[in-house]
């Protein structure tokens, strides 16, 4: 048990989410995507021996920095897989999608406005390609393909995921990380 203070969480009010709603659309209607692109593609097997994936932990990052008329958004995602039971370490799968916008007006938006940006608007654009990534590294390093379920709003990544179509899920609560 921590001997840390226990920290109440600010009350927000319904028009407080209104008014941050209200923000957010704004701030995407003066967004456009202009790139999405993979800077990290990287799959290692730890094994030599031929052997099944039992556990994968997903663990999503993300970060964003702005640029001259616009921002760059990243989410960093590695997947460790462990042998049934996660006795071993069988593999390490690790990628990298940075999504680049413009933004209309030069007002930048401050930080937990961006943050949301990210968690409703940039996590999705950026899925389709970590789906694919975790998908297609698994197989080429020889394991049974990686699926990853489905990602939904106000969640920080799926929170389901398994490495074999005959088998149930295998991941518990994915680790999120802000900027």
């Amino acid at each position: 048990m921590s001997s840390a203070p226990d920290v109440e969480e600010p009350v927000v009010t319904a028009s407080q989410d209104i008014e941050s709603d209200a923000a957010l659309r704004d701030f995407v209607s003066r967004t456009d995507l202009v790139d999405v692109r993979v800077t990290k593609w990287h799959a290692e097997l730890l094994t030599e021996n031929t052997v099944e994936v039992g556990e994968l932990e997903l663990k999503v990052t993300s970060a964003f920095r702005y640029r001259g008329d616009g921002f760059d958004t990243r989410f960093s995602v590695e997947a460790p897989l462990a042998s049934p039971g996660g006795e071993d370490m069988v593999a390490s799968i690790q990628l990298q999608i940075v999504a680049t916008f413009s933004l209309s007006e030069d007002d930048r938006p401050d930080r937990l406005l961006m943050r949301k940006f990210m968690d409703q608007v940039a996590l999705f654009v950026a899925m389709p390609f970590i789906r694919e990534g975790l998908h297609s590294l698994s197989t080429r390093i020889g394991l049974e393909p990686i699926t990853i379920g489905l990602l939904h709003q106000g969640k920080g990544s799926p929170s389901t995921a398994w490495s074999n179509k005959r088998n149930p899920p295998t991941i518990g609560p994915a680790a999120v990380e802000g900027v």
